[in-house]
């Protein structure tokens, strides 16, 4: 059994796909911004801090923490705020 720090539809779904067992379980957790970072870098700090969040709680069991972001020509583009942003961007 593991936990999958993530709310994330697609991840559950490819768990599932594998035959794991798992359940999931999310933390309130500010993500990092990317300021200064690569794409690399911000998700792997992004699911540190989820993973570490959850992992806190459940210190005897593994915790599985992810993160995806969107990049293009070197700029990290986040979560848009509404559906016009995401049209925007």
């Amino acid at each position: 059994m593991i936990i999958l720090a993530s709310a994330s539809p697609r991840r559950k779904e490819l768990l599932e796909q594998i035959g794991c067992c798992f359940r999931i379980e999310t933390a309130d957790t500010e993500e990092a911004g990317g300021e200064g970072m690569t794409p690399s870098e911000l998700v792997m700090k992004n699911a540190h801090l989820k993973a570490a969040a959850v992992a806190a709680l459940h210190p005897d069991i593994p915790v599985l923490g992810a993160d995806t972001v969107v990049s293009l020509d070197g700029n990290i583009y986040g979560k848009p705020r509404d559906r016009e942003h995401a049209i925007e961007m």
